[in-house]
């Protein structure tokens, strides 16, 4: 009759449990697990712990009886104590009386508990977390006992784990598309990003980044922390953040770097990352690069790919007082620029040095759009996508620019050096001499800095740039706001006028009702004849 009564109870879980996958929230589905598991062994307690995100330690989710254990976030070591060592050996336990027992949970003895039995919760051979009941009085609980809440466990393992799937299936999308942030759009710069995680894990450690600086260059970063999953992904989405706020300072990258191993040390001791950073001067013609440890970028011009030469690196956190040098490459109009986890590259039993053998060879067969290059770099390396390891790709090219330029940028003191950097090579590739080029940018920025003062104040607004030749050979830009000019404030105002015309053979200053341009010359070739 007893073992009629533990089926029939038995089977009310099991309807419980299918019917419950189908609406209730984890929570929701744990608190009602444990009500009929409480019910058919005849326990006064039950508590369901699961694995932390370390798999290392259990943590209290649910309870029944027990509920001070949640509210407190109770957590016992892999192999310590009564849930630990059921976590480790992947087997039933269960103890008569706990006065004769070591228990790292000092909450069951304050709850005068007397006898427990503990079983894991396993899927696909993996040990999820652990299930266990307890009763105020002295008990042996028997085999049937223990084959009952061992089956119950095995449903409830196969019921969180596909919670926990789903649950982390949509955090783990919010949580990459967060991390991995949408890459800035500059005048003359072509820029693609591609992030692909492990058919293991959804979310990683790699990551990229490319964000402007305030000196009108570019900052490029890569990276890859090592371990996979939410943990891995935090820990990522701090060094990147750490990495961005060190670059805004404008200091070198190898002091960027060495900043960022000593902030690793101090958030997660014990932790280690490859990283690479670069600051590209896309109108200038070259980078400056340091690493971490990490694979060197590549740059694919009209002499071929080629790999930037980087001396040998301590990762990230590897090192109390890591060293890190700065290298310098030159970088022409239309090359490309690719920087890259090792997931693209590397492969079981296969030396680092084929895999980037490999990679040049797929980049050298080129590609005329950067996001289909980045397709195809993909195709080409990871045609069944990464198995083991995550994979990301960073590219940039400098674009050529036409005989006629034409930009718009936010009207915001931090476009006036990126406007200064291209309308400098514009007007370089325009045949005026140094001097000239710095003149000319010097006016157009002062030009800008009114516009952005007195057609916009601390309203956002648009600046439109445009740069011609003539044909008598004067170079010709104008400064177009769309806004309404305000009286200068202060005193000794208006000098900026006078340093436009002190750089330029004209200004002109055009008021209308939809904004206010103004335009500027200067002939080329005037000083060396």
């Amino acid at each position: 009759m007893k073992s009629q009564v533990a089926a029939d109870r038995l089977r009310d879980l099991r309807s419980v449990t299918d019917a419950a996958l189908a609406y209730l929230p984890l929570d929701d589905l744990l608190n009602e697990l444990l009500g009929r598991v409480v019910g058919i062994l005849d326990a006064d307690t039950a508590a369901i712990l699961l694995l932390d995100d370390d798999e290392s330690t259990l943590v209290a989710r649910a309870a029944k009886g027990l509920e001070e254990e949640v509210e407190r976030g109770v957590r016992v070591p892999v192999g310590q104590g009564f849930a630990g060592r059921i976590a480790a050996t992947r087997q039933p336990v269960q103890i008569e009386n706990l006065d004769n027992a070591e228990i790292v949970n000092p909450i069951l003895r304050k709850r005068g508990l007397r006898s427990l039995l503990g079983v894991p919760l396993v899927v696909e051979g993996g040990v999820i977390g652990v299930m266990h009941v307890g009763t105020l009085v002295e008990r042996k609980f028997s085999k049937e006992d223990v084959a009952l809440l061992q089956s119950a466990g095995d449903r409830a393992a196969l019921a969180i784990s596909s919670r926990l799937t789903e649950r982390e299936r949509g955090l783990a999308d919010a949580l990459q598309s967060s991390l991995i942030p949408p890459l800035p759009e500059l005048p003359g710069l072509a820029l693609a990003g591609r992030y692909l995680p492990a058919a293991s894990a959804q979310l990683g450690g790699d990551w990229y980044d490319a964000f402007q600086l305030p000196d009108g260059r570019l900052g490029m970063a890569i990276g890859d922390v090592v371990g996979r999953g939410f943990y891995a992904a935090a820990v990522m989405g701090q060094l990147r953040s750490g990495l961005r706020a060190y670059a805004l300072d404008g200091i070198a990258p190898s002091e960027v770097l060495g900043r960022l191993s000593r902030l690793l040390r101090q958030l997660v001791p014990g932790r280690t990352a490859t990283a690479l950073y670069l600051v590209l001067d896309p109108y200038g013609g070259s980078l400056v690069v340091s690493s971490a440890g990490h694979p060197p970028p590549l740059v694919a011009g009209d002499s071929g790919p080629t790999f930037v030469d980087l001396p040998g690196s301590a990762p990230l956190g590897a090192t109390r007082h890591p060293t890190y040098e700065d290298r310098q490459h030159p970088i022409e109009p239309g090359s490309t620029l690719l920087l890259y986890t090792d997931g693209l590259v590397e492969r079981p039993g296969e030396s680092l040095d084929a895999g980037l053998e490999r990679l040049r060879t797929v980049i050298g067969r080129g590609g005329d759009e950067l996001e289909g290059l980045g397709d195809s770099l993909v195709d080409g390396l990871l045609p069944d996508g990464p198995a083991q390891d995550d994979a990301a790709l960073l590219l940039a090219r400098g674009l050529p620019l036409t005989d006629s330029l034409l930009t718009r940028l936010p009207a915001d003191v931090e476009s006036i050096p990126l406007i200064r950097r291209l309308l400098g090579r514009w007007l370089r590739e325009a045949g005026a001499t140094q001097a000239e080029a710095e003149d000319l940018s010097l006016a157009t920025s002062e030009a800008c800095a009114n516009a952005i003062e007195h057609a916009y104040g601390p309203a956002a607004g648009i600046l439109e740039v445009s740069a011609s030749l003539s044909l008598g050979g004067e170079a010709l830009v104008a400064v177009r706001d769309f806004g309404n000019w305000r009286q200068p404030r202060g005193v000794n105002r208006g000098r900026g006028l006078a340093l436009m015309e002190g750089l330029t053979d004209a200004v002109d200053v055009v008021r209308g009702e939809d904004g206010t341009t103004v335009q500027l010359s200067r002939r080329l070739g005037a000083e060396a004849a």
